[in-house]
């Protein structure tokens, strides 16, 4: 029996204009994926090319603060 790993979560509502939702429905379409599981592959992306590798959503959150980002 494959047991599955609890993901650390939470639930953000967030505004996206038109032709981002558009874009990002139509990418969760071709990938047979949810808007969710687009919108972390992005950020996850964004974060790692800034020199940012985030840990799996497996891994319990260490801190509340998010890491990577300087405070200015």
């Amino acid at each position: 029996m494959n047991a599955r790993k609890k993901r650390f979560t939470h639930n953000a509502g967030v505004t996206l204009e038109l032709p981002v939702l558009r874009y990002l429905q139509g990418l969760a379409e071709k990938e047979d994926r949810d808007r969710s599981f687009c919108i972390n592959q992005i950020v996850r992306e964004h974060a790692a090319r800034h020199g940012c590798d985030l840990p799996p959503a497996t891994q319990p959150p260490s801190e509340l603060t998010a890491p990577c980002i300087e405070e200015t």
